[in-house]
């Protein structure tokens, strides 16, 4: 029976390791092609670099363990640590660097054809 409800801890996730714009991490799927959006837990390690990229869609990160520099031409340099969230919109290249190990949620809008 479905309550509607889903209840996720980052603890018992099947986590799998993933290639984000040339940087290999950890990423868990909460879910993916429903609701218009996509999220995921992503485990970046320190030091870990995504390097200079875009998004087709806006993209929501909440730092939910560590810090995540975010680096944009244009805007001032952030230090986003746990507890703290970060939006993006489409088209704006920036680089995100785990200054920590970092753990992040991140929601995007939809972008792959045939999941819409």
């Amino acid at each position: 029976m479905n309550s509607g409800l889903n209840y996720l801890s980052t603890a018992n996730l099947a986590w799998q390791r993933v290639d984000v714009h040339g940087a290999s991490m950890d990423k868990a799927v909460l879910f993916e092609g429903s609701h218009g959006v996509r999220s995921a837990f992503f485990k970046m390690p320190a030091g870990l670099t995504i390097p200079h990229h875009t998004h087709t869609k806006w993209v929501q990160v909440m730092v939910l363990e560590g810090c995540m520099r975010v680096e944009q031409k244009g805007s001032e340099v952030i230090d986003a640590r746990s507890g703290c969230v970060y939006f993006l919109d489409p088209g704006y290249p920036h680089v995100e660097t785990a200054l920590e190990d970092t753990v992040v949620l991140v929601t995007q809008g939809e972008d792959r054809p045939g999941w819409m």
